[in-house]
C-alpha cells in the first residue's frame, strides 16, 4: 500500500501519539506554531486518570467522568474514554515510561477532585506532562519531520474536502503543505483569558480554522476555570495542581477560615467549577486566598515543580501558605468530531483539547484531559490505518488584497473576555462583550489568504473569531451548567438538557 501523507499541526501529547502510531507505514509532519516545547500538555502536573487498581472499576471511573460532567457527556464516549483508557495507560507502561512507584514497585496512584478512587498515574511528582512529552519525543526522534515556527492559517479545500494547510512562517511569508490527511491538534484556547494556565499558544486557532472552512463547532460555552492558580502579576500563571489538594491542603483565608467548609460535600475536593465560583465570592469581597499545605508531608518531594515555581515567585511554601486564585484552564467544547476524530469535513481531523467528541460533558473531570488525548489519537490511528491516499490538483495562489484591518491588543481581548465571558456571566456582560467585538474587523469565511495580513493580523483574526463563538454560545446558553454559570439563570434548566449548541458557518443552533 502506498504510504499516506499525513500533517499534524500541533505538538501536543495528542499529536505524538498519533505519530507514534503512524510513522512505521506513512510519512507524517508535524507543524506547530512556536517550538515543540510549547504546548499545554507539556505543563500537565496532575497525571493520567485510569481505573487500573485492583479495587477501581471502570464503572466508578464513569461515573465520576459524567457526574464532574453534570451528565451533559455522551455515554457512550466517556465510556469509550474509560474502557480503552485502562488499555492504552498499560500498554503506555508496558513500552516503559517511568511513572512514579513505591519502593515495591507498585504505582504510585493519586486521588484529585470529584474522583471516588486513587486513579491518577503520575511522573515526576507533578510533572506528568513534561515525562510524557519527553518520552513520545524520543521515541519518534528521526522518525518523523517537525517543522517549528509555522502559525496555521486556513485549510486548502477542494470539491468539499480538506488537501492541505497553509501555514505562515515568522517572516510572514506563506506555505502550502498538501496531505492526505490534516490533522487539528491545536489545543484549546485558554490564553483568550488574562488569568490562565494555559501556553501563551494554546488561543483556539484550529477551531477558528476548522470553523471558516465549514467544520461544525459545539459546546464553546464550556470553558473550565481551576481554581488554583499561582496568584501573582505574571501574565501567564503557573497552576498549583489539585493533587495538592488531593494530599490534603485546604483552601482557607487571610484569616485561616476554611472557604469550601459547608460550601459542598467534598468540600476541597468538590468539582472544579463549584470551587473556582466559591473562591470568586471570596475575592469580590476582598479575600485573600491560600491553599493551606502544613497536612502534607514531605511537599517538596511530592511537588518539586510547585516547590520551584513558589521560589522562582519568591514564596515562601515553607510557611505552609501558598497565595492563589481561579483562571481559565481547559475548554470542554471544540471542533465536533465522532469518536474516531473525524470532523464532518471530509480528510479533515481533530483530537486532543482542540476536539469535542462530548466526552467532557460541561465540566472536565480531572486528569481526563492527558487520557483522552492517547485515547482518541489512538482511535483515530487505527482508522487512517485502513484509508488509502489520494491525488491532488495543484493548488492555485490567491492574488493578496490590500485591505485596512481595524484590530485590539491581545491583552485588551483577555481583559475583555476574563471580565464578561469569564466564571459569573450575564445577559448584559455578554451583550457588552458583543458589542465590544463588533467594533472589529473579521473575516468569517475562508479566505484569510486573499489578503495580505501579517503573521500578528492572522494570529488575531483567530483570536476573534473564537472569542465572538465563544461570546455566542454563552448567550444562547439561558441556564447554568457545570463550568457554564450565569447569575441572571443560576440553575440548570430541563429545556437545556442533552443540548449541544452547535456553530456552522452560515449555520447555528441548537442540537440534541
Amino acid at each position: 500500500m502506498k504510504r499516506q501523507k499525513i500533517i499534524i499541526v500541533g505538538s501536543g501529547l495528542a499529536a505524538y501519539v498519533l505519530a507514534s502510531k503512524l510513522w512505521q507505514h506513512n510519512d507524517v509532519t508535524i507543524l506547530t506554531k512556536n517550538t515543540t516545547q510549547h504546548s499545554n500538555s507539556i505543563r500537565a502536573q496532575g497525571g493520567i486518570a485510569a481505573a487500573i487498581a485492583a479495587k477501581d472499576q471502570w464503572q466508578l471511573h464513569v461515573e465520576d467522568t459524567l457526574k464532574a460532567g453534570v451528565f451533559h457527556n455522551h455515554q457512550k464516549a466517556v465510556e469509550t474514554l474509560v474502557k480503552e483508557g485502562k488499555q492504552v495507560v498499560t500498554n503506555l507502561l508496558q513500552q516503559g515510561f517511568l511513572a512514579d512507584r513505591d519502593h515495591h514497585g507498585e504505582l504510585l496512584l493519586g486521588r484529585e477532585g470529584a474522583h471516588s478512587e486513587r486513579r491518577i498515574i503520575h511522573a515526576g511528582g507533578d510533572q506528568t506532562g513534561k515525562y510524557l512529552i519527553y518520552f513520545y519525543q524520543q521515541l519518534l526522534q528521526g522518525k518523523i519531520a517537525i517543522i517549528e515556527g509555522q502559525l496555521a492559517v486556513e485549510c486548502v479545500m477542494e470539491g468539499g474536502e480538506c488537501k492541505g494547510i497553509m501555514t505562515m512562517g515568522h517572516d510572514n511569508q506563506l506555505h502550502t503543505y498538501t496531505a492526505d490527511h490534516i490533522v487539528l491538534a491545536t489545543g484549546g484556547f485558554g490564553a483568550l483569558y488574562d488569568t490562565t494556565s494555559n501556553d501563551p499558544s494554546a488561543t483556539g486557532d484550529g477551531i477558528a480554522i476548522a470553523y471558516r472552512a465549514g467544520a461544525k463547532v459545539s459546546d464553546l460555552e464550556f470553558v473550565q476555570f481551576h481554581p488554583t492558580m499561582l496568584a501573582t502579576q505574571a501574565p501567564y500563571n503557573d497552576l498549583i495542581s489539585e493533587a495538592v489538594r488531593g494530599e490534603g491542603a485546604i483552601l482557607v483565608d487571610q484569616n485561616d477560615r476554611e472557604i469550601m467548609k459547608g460550601a459542598h460535600p467534598l468540600e476541597n475536593l468538590a468539582p472544579r467549577d463549584i470551587v473556582a465560583r466559591v473562591m470568586m465570592t471570596e475575592l469580590t469581597k476582598g479575600h485573600q486566598l491560600y491553599l493551606d499545605i502544613h497536612q502534607i508531608k514531605n511537599f517538596q518531594t511530592k511537588f518539586p515543580f510547585i516547590k520551584s515555581v513558589c521560589e522562582k515567585n519568591n514564596i515562601d511554601w515553607q510557611q505552609g501558605l501558598i497565595p492563589v486564585k481561579p483562571g481559565a484552564h481547559f475548554t470542554m467544547g471544540g471542533v465536533e468530531t465522532d469518536l474516531r476524530g473525524r470532523t464532518n469535513i471530509p480528510r479533515l481531523y481533530a483530537i486532543g483539547e482542540v476536539a469535542c467528541t462530548h466526552v467532557h460533558g460541561a465540566n472536565r473531570l480531572a486528569s481526563n484531559s492527558l487520557l483522552e488525548g492517547m485515547v482518541f489519537a489512538t482511535r483515530l490511528a487505527d482508522y487512517l490505518t485502513t484509508q488509502s491516499s489520494v491525488s491532488f490538483s495543484n493548488i492555485p495562489v490567491n492574488q493578496r488584497l490590500h485591505h485596512t484591518f481595524h484590530h485590539p491588543d491581545l491583552d485588551r481581548l483577555r481583559k475583555q473576555m476574563t471580565n464578561h465571558v469569564g466564571i459569573n456571566r450575564s445577559e448584559s456582560g455578554l451583550k457588552q462583550m458583543t458589542e465590544w467585538l463588533e467594533k472589529f474587523t473579521l473575516i468569517q469565511e475562508n479566505h484569510l489568504t486573499s489578503y495580505v495580513l501579517s503573521r500578528g493580523q492572522i494570529q488575531m483574526q483567530h483570536h476573534l473569531l473564537v472569542a465572538q463563538l465563544v461570546t455566542k454560545a454563552a448567550r444562547k446558553r439561558l441556564e447554568s451548567r457545570g463550568a457554564h454559570y450565569r447569575v441572571d439563570y443560576p440553575f440548570k434548566s430541563e429545556q437545556w438538557r442533552n443540548k449541544s449548541i452547535t456553530f456552522q458557518l452560515t449555520k447555528q443552533g441548537v442540537t440534541v
